[in-house]
């Protein structure tokens, strides 16, 4: 099998070459070459960003709607918070996004050499220091991806790196990977963003905060933790020594301070922008959006999110371990109402759980013929009397306290009433939730939204395998456990795709959760706010923002 020097040329080169106007839903996803990337579709008008002379100094203050759980990015499940790891921590990878397609590009890693199809050379950028001192090296590359692999001690996100069958160190900025199989999902895992498994942090700030190491993060991003005060604010500065160079020929970022302010209640998020308090928010509830879209001093860039919104159950214990009882909710909920009155149209219904920046796996059919899940209020009434509760149940619905969750939640509950479904709203801070949800597990019914996804891997294998963390709601299905393994190592981008639709297939016969919508990204700056890149992966990166302001 021929050897490709540049892996991050492969990875969109293949892309580029494959993929027209015309065959948007086409692509690779794998060669004897290496990997290919995906392409995300803009949903909505994205503001150019034109040339200008970038202007260093300043603090930039972004209002966020949920508190976070940590800053330890190998043990994270809040998207929110991963938007912020992306400014402390760098990855072995990174995706870029210009509108049209999302790439793989270098970022810890100066060039990538694949050999066949299981044998992965990086090397990484000299010179590149931690926020400590200290520099990185191989060594520490080594050190990382063996945290994640880890199960104890990364039991989320160690499936990304099951595969991983040996690191070699070449010298100090060299490592050789050897994987088991073939690894398409590869190129997402070792982004700093979504993938997480490639986001490297300090060995030393690791060993020396043990368990709280999450509250003293130190990376090589673009800028260091100063302050976090738990439900209120997250404080960074500048890191001087970064890496990246910004157009200016000077190190980035331009900007001097990131102060993130938590803001739960969503018209005071949006009030905040709009006066000026802060000068970008990283979400905006849907209702507001058309709003804000109407402000002569605000960018709204909005993009279709690699998401699925879903209602779990916990199939682990009554009364959701009864399919039928299963079904007739999924039926039950009109997600036509959800999109409406929760969404204001910012979605689109979701028929399975594969999203449209899937490129090659999301099909814009499906669901057409009813081989997805649906609303039917007159089937889910004939699942109800099959099930063991034919006069009713009692559920609990547990949920976030911001965003979407509450709206969604009393919609839900008015749905499932004309059921005979009672059902009890619990409404969490995120650490809280987080807890409660994947720790205790005394839940009935759970509010999801799974974020950032660019590959059925991501979404499909963590959330639903029997074996993961993430499956709650404990449902265990064979069939779908081989489906997926089989698919995460599949070289043949056809044969690849077939295993996830035999999954999905399984998932919409067995109902582990209620799938509802794909929803739409938005991220609000003011117009003086330049160098914001939007990628549809809810990300709010700052590395090359800065402020024109007077």
């Amino acid at each position: 099998m021929p050897q490709s020097r540049d892996g991050f040329t492969v990875v969109n080169e293949q892309l580029r070459t494959a993929i027209s106007r015309r065959a948007a839903l086409k692509t690779l996803a794998w060669s004897g070459a290496g990997f290919a990337a995906l392409q995300a579709m803009p949903f909505g008008t994205v503001p150019l960003v034109y040339a200008q002379q970038s202007k260093r100094g300043g603090t930039i203050k972004i209002g966020s709607f949920t508190n976070i759980d940590t800053l330890d990015p190998h043990n994270t499940t809040s998207i929110a918070a991963t938007a912020i790891h992306n400014n402390i921590y760098s990855g072995i990878l990174k995706i870029t996004y210009d509108g049209k397609e999302v790439k793989f590009v270098p970022d810890l890693a100066q060039e990538w050499e694949i050999v066949g199809d299981r044998v992965h050379v990086f090397r990484f950028h000299k010179g590149v220091t931690f926020h400590n001192g200290d520099p990185c090296t191989a060594q520490d590359i080594q050190w990382n991806l063996e945290r994640v692999k880890d199960v104890k001690q990364a039991p989320i996100h160690a499936w990304k790196l099951k595969l991983l069958e040996k690191i070699e160190i070449l010298d100090d900025h060299t490592v050789r990977l050897t994987f088991e199989k073939p690894y398409p999902f590869l190129r997402v895992a070792f982004t700093g963003s979504t993938g997480r498994a490639g986001t490297i942090v300090s060995r030393r700030a690791v060993e020396q905060w043990g368990k709280d190491y999450g509250r003293h993060p130190v990376g090589t991003g673009p800028f260091k933790l100063v302050e976090w005060k738990e439900a209120d604010f997250i404080a960074l500065e500048r890191n001087p020594n970064y890496f990246e160079m910004g157009t200016d020929g000077k190190p980035l970022p331009y900007l001097d301070k990131v102060l993130i302010k938590f803001i739960i209640e969503p018209s005071s998020l949006v009030a905040a922008v709009q006066t000026g308090e802060v000068d970008g928010i990283n979400n905006a509830i849907p209702q507001f959006v058309a709003l804000l879209r109407k402000n002569p001093n605000l960018n709204v860039y909005t993009l279709v999110g690699g998401n699925w919104r879903n209602v779990a159950f916990n199939c682990a214990k009554e009364p959701f371990n009864d399919i039928n009882l299963r079904k007739a909710v999924t039926y039950g909920i009109n997600r036509e109402e959800i999109l409406k009155q929760v969404q204001f149209g910012e979605g689109v219904i979701a028929y399975g759980p594969i999203s449209p920046p899937m490129t090659g796996f999301y099909d814009p059919e499906f669901g057409k013929k009813k081989e997805g899940q649906y609303y039917d209020f007159e089937l889910a009434q004939s699942y109800m009397k099959k099930s063991r509760y034919p006069n009713g149940v009692e559920a609990l619905l547990l949920s976030i306290n911001s965003g979407y969750g509450p709206r969604e939640a009393e919609v839900l509950q008015a749905q499932l009433a004309k059921l005979g479904i009672k059902v009890n709203i619990s409404l969490n801070d995120f650490p809280v939730f987080r807890k409660r949800w994947l720790e205790e597990r005394q839940w009935d019914l759970v509010q999801l939204q799974w974020d950032a996804d660019l590959d059925p891997d991501e979404t499909l294998f963590p959330e639903l395998h029997s074996k993961e963390t993430w499956n709650a709601g404990r449902w265990i299905n064979a069939e779908f456990d081989r489906l997926v393994e089989l698919a995460q190592v599949e070289p043949d981008q056809q044969k690849r795709k077939q295993y996830y639709n035999d999954a999905v297939k399984v998932l919409i016969e067995e109902v582990p959760s209620a799938i509802i919508l794909h929803e739409n990204e938005q991220k609000v700056f003011a117009k003086y706010v330049k160098g914001f890149e939007p990628i549809p992966v809810n990300a709010i990166n700052m590395h090359s923002v800065w402020l024109d302001k007077a």
